[in-house]
C-alpha cells in the first residue's frame, strides 16, 4: 500500500500538482472534475476511468509511464498503452472539441433551434411508444431503443443536406424519424405488416428510406462500416459533392472490418465522416473494460485520418463543431473520425435488463445532461418559447405517434406467398 502511497504522490507532483493536473484532466475527458478529488486518490488510487487520461498527461509531458505499473487499467498492457498513447504525437490534429456557449446565437437561429428540439422530441416520444408496443407483445425479435441518444442524430441531420448519405447499425429508429419517413410506416415494419418501411420483413433492425439516401439498418455489428465507405466511393466516382455519414456504436469500433474500411477511406481521400456513438456500453459491459485505447476518436490515426471528440448529449456541440469539418469534405474530400459521447437510458435492447450499471448513474445523466432538457432551457433562457408552448408542442408530437402506431396495428401482415418474394433474383431463361 505505501509503495501504492507512494507511487500516486509522485505523479501528482510530476504533473504539476492537484490544481493544474486537475485542469489537464477536465480539458481532456471533458468531464468535471476538482482539486480535492485528485489529491483523494494518493490513498485510494486512481480510478479506472481516470487511469488513461493521467497516462496521457505523462506521455504529454515526456515522462515514461512504464515505471507506474499501478497506473494500467484492468487488463490492459503497457506496451498496449504506451505505444497507442505515442500515436497521439504523431497525429497531434487529432483533438476534443467543445462549443462556446457565448457563441450558441451565431451557431444557430431560433427556427433551426426548435427545428432540433421538436426532432428530438419526435424521437423520444416514437421510442417510448415502441417500448410499450414491445411490452405488449406486439413488436417481435430484436429491438433497440435511442431513448437519451436523440442529440447525435438531430446535430448531424441539421448539417445535412439532400444529396448526403447515411448509413447505421441496428438502432436505426431515430435515423429513419430524422430522414422523414412517415412514422406510420415505421410502426408497421416494426408490427411486421406489409405496409411497412421495408414491407414486414425488415423489423426493427433493417429500415431503409431510399428517397432520403438512408442505407440502412444493418443487424451484422460494424458491417454498415465497409459498406459505408463504398457508398462515399461511389459518390466520388460520380463527382457528387456530398458527405455519407457512416454510424456506428462503441461496441463495432473493435470489429477488423472496420479497420479495413478506415484504410481504404484514408488511401482513396473519401467523403465520409465516421460517427462513432459511445453510449459508454456494448451489451453488458464498459468501454473502458472492451477497449484497450478507450479514446475512440484516435482510432484512425495509424491511417492519418483525423480525429475528434464531440459532447453527444449537445446537438449544438455537433452541429457548431461540424458545420466547418462538413464544408471542407464537400470541397475537398477527406475521411473524419467523430466520437459522439453520448449514454442511453435503456438497456442494450429491451431484452438487456441493464443490470451492469446503476440507477444511479442512469438518474444522474438524465437529470444534468439531458440533450433534449438542454436545448430545452436554451429555448426558454432566449425566450424563444414559452412554457405552455413547449407543453401544446409536446402534446402534439403525443398525439401524432399515438395516431400513427393506432393506424399501423390496423395494417395488414404479408401475404403468405410474400415470404418467398424478394430473396433471389429472377433470371430470364
Amino acid at each position: 500500500m505505501n509503495g501504492s502511497i507512494q507511487e500516486h504522490k509522485e505523479i501528482i507532483n510530476l504533473l504539476g500538482g492537484g490544481k493544474k493536473l486537475t485542469e489537464r484532466l477536465k480539458l481532456l475527458s471533458n468531464e468535471t472534475i476538482n482539486e480535492k478529488t485528485v489529491y483523494s486518490w494518493v490513498r485510494q488510487g486512481i480510478p479506472d476511468k481516470w487511469k488513461v487520461a493521467v497516462s496521457r498527461c505523462l506521455l504529454e509531458d515526456n515522462i515514461d509511464i512504464r515505471n507506474y505499473k499501478n497506473l494500467l487499467p484492468p487488463g490492459l498492457h503497457i506496451d498496449n498503452l504506451f505505444s497507442a498513447n505515442n500515436s497521439v504525437k504523431i497525429f497531434s490534429s487529432s483533438k476534443v472539441l467543445k462549443t462556446d456557449e457565448s457563441n450558441l446565437q451565431n451557431i444557430i437561429d431560433k427556427d433551426q433551434l426548435l427545428t432540433l428540439y421538436e426532432m428530438m422530441i419526435k424521437i423520444r416520444r416514437f421510442e417510448e411508444k415502441v417500448g410499450q408496443l414491445y411490452s405488449m407483445g406486439l413488436i417481435g425479435g430484436f429491438c433497440h431503443l435511442y431513448i437519451g441518444q436523440e442529440g447525435v442524430i438531430s446535430g448531424i441531420e441539421m448539417l445535412a443536406d439532400n444529396n448526403d448519405c447515411f448509413i447505421t447499425g441496428y438502432r436505426c429508429h431515430a435515423h429513419m424519424v430524422t430522414r422523414g419517413e412517415p412514422m406510420v410506416n415505421i410502426f408497421s415494419e416494426l408490427l411486421g405488416n406489409s405496409s411497412g418501411s421495408s414491407k414486414g420483413k425488415g423489423g426493427s433492425m433493417h429500415m431503409f428510406r431510399k428517397e432520403n439516401n438512408f442505407f440502412g439498418g444493418h443487424g451484422i455489428v460494424g458491417a454498415q462500416v465497409p459498406i459505408g465507405t463504398g457508398i462515399a466511393f461511389a459518390n466520388k466516382y460520380k463527382n457528387k459533392k456530398s458527405v455519407t455519414f457512416t454510424f456506428f456504436g462503441d461496441g463495432a469500433v473493435n470489429q477488423g472490418q472496420v479497420y479495413e474500411a478506415f484504410n481504404m477511406a484514408a488511401l482513396w481521400q473519401l467523403p465520409i465522416i465516421y460517427i462513432i456513438e459511445n453510449n459508454q456500453y456494448g451489451m453488458g459491459t464498459s468501454v473502458e473494460r472492451a477497449s484497450a485505447m478507450n479514446e475512440l476518436f484516435r482510432r484512425g490515426e495509424s491511417f492519418g485520418i483525423k480525429g475528434y471528440e464531440v459532447d453527444g448529449m449537445d446537438p449544438l456541440s455537433i452541429y457548431g463543431n461540424l458545420q466547418n469539418i462538413c464544408s471542407k469534405i464537400r470541397e475537398k474530400p477527406e475521411p473524419i473520425l467523430i466520437e459522439a459521447k453520448t449514454y442511453r437510458y435503456r438497456g442494450h435492447s429491451m431484452s438487456d435488463p441493464g443490470k451492469y450499471r446503476t440507477r444511479e448513474e442512469v438518474q444522474e445523466t438524465r437529470e444534468n445532461r439531458d440533450p433534449i432538457e438542454r436545448i430545452r432551457a436554451l429555448l426558454l433562457s432566449k425566450k424563444y418559447i414559452t412554457e405552455d408552448k413547449i407543453k401544446d408542442l409536446d402534446k402534439r408530437i403525443r398525439e401524432e405517434v399515438t395516431e400513427a402506431a393506432e393506424l399501423a396495428r390496423e395494417k395488414n401482415l404479408p401475404d403468405n406467398e410474400d415470404l418467398y418474394r424478394d430473396i433471389y433474383k429472377e433470371l430470364d431463361s
